[in-house]
């Protein structure tokens, strides 16, 4: 029988079957790079149709970033300086848990240094994805860096005898370990940004890029808060159930320091869980392949400025409750009130008067 007359479903699909494989292979592969592929993804601000709700989002985020300029910002960096002095003028007498607030004080204040990048919001910087995406390693160092260091704070004042101290028993070789493993995890984090075959394109950023993949947001989440959630349960497992730490004899400087080690600690906790769960719902909404609404982008950058408010919080923690930097913050404001109830000195002019 002729092949021709044969019709085309009765036909040996050998052929074809030789072709499936290679077609699956590619559909597979297509489907993978969709997944990372974030050229579709826009600010909410730029193609949303409701413009209404893009202008009132606008304005309130920047009543914000205008609130945080002008009071957080100065006062994060005056308190955090004059700590930072505290601690390097009394650098020969500072125990282990000095020094990791003192770490943790020069981190807070790179984390407000580097927030500036967010005061001209609702606008993003225009920079290039190289450029961005140093200013996301620099700011995750900086996150990774204040969640160790806090989370290491945490046995010292409140397990001074746990096997945990004598890892940081040597101050200089923790806090190299801590910087350490911060720069792991935010070249870890940076790795997934997407964007390493266009480094020169230009692109708004901020400190957490719209266009990473989503796995940039589920591994920072996954490193930062739920690791260092997960240590601190444990810490509070031992503490409830190991009472001969509990009650080891305080090193020097673990009853100054416990308070604002819970008051950090407190403070972390509230302002990233809230950044974290923000942060996991861009990520779902990319594996939607949804852009979100106005209100998603608002709560992005409200995320943004309560994770560097945290910075502030704990400059102000650190100044009125850890006892070294307290006492010569009066010292200095009993100094100041001498002087200004002395007054001017007069005695030379009415002399010469007299005279």
């Amino acid at each position: 029988m002729n092949k021709e007359l044969v019709p085309a479903s009765q036909q040996p699909p050998s052929a074809d079957r030789a072709l499936f494989p290679q077609a699956s292979t590619g559909l597979r592969t297509l489907l993978k790079m969709d997944r990372h592929n974030m050229s579709w993804i826009h600010y909410p601000s730029q193609v949303s149709p409701a413009v209404e709700d893009v202008i009132a989002a606008q304005s309130i985020i920047s009543r914000c970033t205008h609130v945080y300029v002008a009071v957080c910002v100065p006062l994060s960096l005056v308190l955090g300086l004059f700590s930072l002095n505290v601690f390097i003028r009394d650098r020969t007498r500072l125990g282990v848990l000095d020094r990791l607030l003192a770490g943790l004080t020069a981190t807070s204040i790179s984390v407000t240094l580097l927030s500036l990048n967010a005061a001209g919001r609702p606008d993003y910087i225009s920079t290039t994805n190289l450029g961005c995406g140093a200013l996301s390693f620099f700011s995750n160092v900086c996150y990774f860096m204040a969640q160790y260091l806090q989370g290491a704070t945490l046995p010292l004042a409140f397990l001074p005898g746990s096997p945990c101290c004598q890892l940081l028993a040597r101050p200089v070789a923790s806090l190299a370990a801590i910087g350490g493993c911060a720069v792991c995890s935010a070249l870890i984090v940076v790795s997934l940004l997407g964007t390493f075959g266009e480094l020169h394109t230009t692109t708004m950023c901020q400190a957490d890029p719209l266009t990473a993949w989503p796995e940039y947001e589920i591994v920072k989440f996954s490193l930062g808060f739920a690791l260092a959630l997960s240590f601190q349960m444990v810490l509070f497992l031992l503490y409830a159930t190991q009472p001969a730490w509990r009650v080891a004899p305080d090193q020097r400087d673990t009853a100054s320091g416990r308070w604002v080690v819970l008051a950090v600690a407190l403070n972390m906790f509230a302002c990233r869980l809230f950044f974290n769960v923000v942060l996991l719902h861009r990520a779902q909404l990319k594996l939607w392949k949804d852009v979100g609404s106005p209100r998603d982008e608002l709560l992005m950058n409200l995320a943004e400025l309560a994770l560097s408010g945290e910075s502030c919080i704990n400059m102000v923690a650190i100044l009125l409750l850890h006892t070294p930097c307290r006492l010569r913050l009066l010292g200095l404001l009993e100094h100041l009130t001498q002087r200004c109830r002395r007054g001017p000195d007069t005695s030379m002019s009415l002399n010469r008067v007299g005279g």
